[in-house]
């Protein structure tokens, strides 16, 4: 007994080829558009570049901080930072002090 293959439709054939050429555009579109597409690498990189300026900045406040603080060591007593600090802490001064308010972050 003969088998008769039916050929595919051209109707089937036209919608197989429509559904891969909208996968090969959904998959086209994030390559270029996509969390991890080429314009977030651009994005990413910005972003780098601000992160580490913003982190050479900290970098550079906590070594004045670091500064301060090894100034009020037991050791290492500065009277003059010392007394500068206690003055702004009880908000006191002398006649003759001009107090400029400054503020550390």
């Amino acid at each position: 007994m003969p088998t008769r293959l039916k050929r595919p439709s051209l109707r089937n054939k036209l919608a197989i080829a429509a559904v891969l050429i909208a996968f090969q555009g959904y998959l086209g579109f994030h390559l270029i558009e996509g969390n991890f597409g080429i314009t977030s690498q651009d994005k990413f990189s910005n972003q780098v570049i601000e992160l580490r300026q913003e982190r050479e900045e900290l970098g550079e406040k906590i070594k004045i901080a670091q500064n301060r603080n090894s100034l009020l060591t037991a050791d290492r007593l500065d009277p003059d930072l010392l007394t500068q600090r206690a003055r702004e802490l009880l908000g006191w001064g002398h006649p003759n002090d001009v107090i400029v308010p400054t503020e550390f972050n």
